[in-house]
Formats: structure tokens, sequence, C-alpha cells
């Protein structure tokens, strides 16, 4: 999962930290929650100055927390050879972003336990800080600290569920990858898992919420998990597909190049139609600049087809990368996310053109 961050923050262990403003709504939530609720039931006799100092600095102390549980992921994600992109704390929580997935079910496991490893190692931490503020008599830090731990508990046990894209799922998705051997149907499986429960927490919180006995905070963590769990099961099956299918047999073959300037409607009347999705390289002054796949044509609104022109659909020749026939999928995959190229130019031993092979940027490893 990527996200945008809206604010860089810094960079911890060279990983860029930021946050999405989404984040400002769900502190606001807390820190009036700390202020005017939890704090004054559990120590009545402070100010609400004092309330409100300790309700800002649980919430940062909190949101500190949730960069430490991704910072878990990352440390040993790092240690494995896979590089952090960045760490974003967003309205619901943080995400760690992976340049790349795991290659052994070991790695994904250690690499999904060290978030919630971390979040009960502070949960055990405030949770003695708050017992010796309390014997002490600081009512409202000894809250604030109880408060940490309650949070950071419910993080980690929170994450362990057993669904994608939970750090529970990626276990269960460990677990299944080591059993069967297949790393798409693990992960495709633990994110089925992923929106059943998705759904559970949407119903639940929805009918929690008209019956007086809920927040909607359920509801739109449920449907959160649910859209996620599904985008992840659809990119698994794809990659599943991809892993066993050929190159040739994937790609769209070369025809004879044309010109540049010629509108979609005269390209249909040259080429007569074309009954099998094809690629058609497009000749320039010194050579040939680019090549369009019939797909992009088709995709193309009939209205819009006697004033396009095939420039406008041509990918230049400079963002193709090169591809055997005979390479696994698998590696081109691989290969397109280390180079961060999304098309493929089908070349035979002897370098000829054989095809082209325009790749899903979700397929492809970020």
């Amino acid at each position: 999962m990527t996200l945008r961050q809206s604010l860089r923050l810094g960079s911890i262990a060279g990983i860029p930290v930021g946050l999405n403003w989404g984040l400002l709504v769900i502190a606001a939530f807390f820190t009036v929650n700390l202020a005017v609720g939890i704090l004054p039931a559990t120590a009545p006799s402070a100010s609400a100055a004092t309330y409100w100092f300790f309700a800002l600095v649980g919430v940062v102390a909190f949101f500190g927390s949730i960069l430490a549980h991704e910072l878990g992921h990352s440390v040993v994600a790092q240690r494995n050879g896979i590089r952090v992109r960045a760490i974003t704390l967003w309205l619901l929580g943080g995400v760690a972003e992976l340049e790349r997935e795991a290659d052994d079910p070991g790695v994904e496991f250690r690499v999904a336990v060290a978030g919630p490893a971390v979040s009960v190692a502070l949960a055990m931490l405030f949770g003695g800080l708050a017992y010796a503020s309390l014997f002490l008599g600081a009512a409202v830090l000894a809250a604030t600290l109880g408060y940490l731990a309650l949070m950071n508990g419910i993080l980690a046990v929170f994450n362990m569920i057993p669904a994608a894209p939970l750090d529970g799922g990626r276990v269960l998705a460990a677990a299944l990858w080591k059993r069967s051997t297949n790393r798409h149907d693990a992960r495709a499986r633990a994110a089925r898992a992923g929106e059943l429960f998705g759904s559970l927490l949407l119903v639940v919180g929805l009918v929690g919420f008209l019956f007086g006995e809920g927040t909607l905070v359920m509801a739109i963590l449920g449907l959160f998990l649910r859209s996620a769990a599904t985008a992840e099961r659809r990119r698994a099956r794809s990659l599943e597909a991809l892993s066993t299918a050929s190159v040739e047999a994937s790609m769209l073959p070369l025809v004879t190049p044309i010109a540049r300037g010629i509108t979609l409607v005269g390209l249909e009347a040259m080429s007569g139609g074309y009954p099998h999705p094809v690629a058609f390289p497009i000749r320039g002054a010194h050579g040939i600049d680019g090549v369009v796949a019939s797909t992009a044509i088709d995709d193309t609104p009939s209205a819009r087809r006697p004033n396009t022109v095939i420039d406008d659909l041509m990918v230049e020749w400079r963002e193709l990368m090169h591809a055997h026939v005979n390479e696994p999928m698998s590696g081109v995959l691989t290969r397109a996310g280390e180079m961060g190229k999304h098309h493929v130019l089908v070349c035979d031993s002897l370098g000829r053109q054989l095809g082209y092979l325009p790749l899903d940027p979700a397929l492809v490893p970020a």
C-alpha cells in the first residue's frame, strides 16, 4: 500500500518519514477524548489545562508508538535486504512502504511480527511507568501512561488478527506459503480472510451505530480493510496467473511499422481491422519512435477516433524495457520494478523484435 505524504517529517535510519493530513482528523478525536473524557474520569482533581496538556502529550506519544511499530517492520525488512521506501502516518495508523515483497516465507513472517512485537514491548513499558506514576501520586500522568499502554496493547492484538492487510494476515500468508510453496495463492487466501473480517467490522459498526451501541469508526475501519484486502487478493491472483504464463503467449505481436500522424480511423481503414490484438511500431524520420497497442486504440471512445492521431497513444522507445521471449514472467516483473518500467519490448536470442508487452502498474513491484 502506498500513501502520499502531505508533510515530510524527516528520516530515521535513512527511511523518509511523513504524515498524511488525514492523520489530523483522528489526532483531534483522540485529543478531545482524552482531555474531556478519559483523563477527568480517572484523575478528577486536576485542572482543565492539565488535562489538555497531557492529552496532547499522550496523542503525540501514541503516534510515536505507531511510528515505532512501523520502524519494527522496516528494520527487519532492511536486515533481510528489502529496502523501505518510506513510512507514512495517516488516518488509520501507519504504513511502511517496502520496495518489494519478501521472497521467502521466513522473511515474510519475521517482517510481519516485528511491528506487533514492538507494540507489545511499548505496552509493557508504558504499563510499568503508569504503575510507578500512580505509586508516586501523579494521577494524570499515570492515566496518560495507562492509556498509552492500553492503546499499544490494542494495536498489537488487533494487528495480529489473521486477516490481510493486517500483520496477522502476513503471518497467515507466510504459514500458508511455507505449507503449499505457492506464495500468490497464500497471499490471496490471507486477503480473502481480510475481506471477510472487514465485512464483519463494517456490518457490526453500522448496526451498532444505528442502535446507539457503537460508532462509525469501526464501520470505516472495516470498509478500508475490506477494500485493501480485495485489492490484495486481485493482485495476488493476477500474479499467480502471470507466474505460469509465458512472455511469448502474453505479448502483442508486432506488425508492419506505420507512419506518424495517422488518425485512428485512418489506421483502421488501412489495416482492414485486426482480428487479434497486435502492436504497431511507429516510424519517424530517423527510425522507429515507439509502439502503440491495438488494445489502446480499442479503448479510445469512437467519437474521439477521427480526431485522435496514433502519436497520442504511442509509448516512446526510451520507455521500453527489453525482455527475452523465453524469459519467465516473474523475472520480467521483477526487472520492470527495479527499472521503473511498465512497457516491454520482446526479442528473441538474435535480438529480433517480436512483440510488445504492456504491464499493469498494479502488478509491477514498486
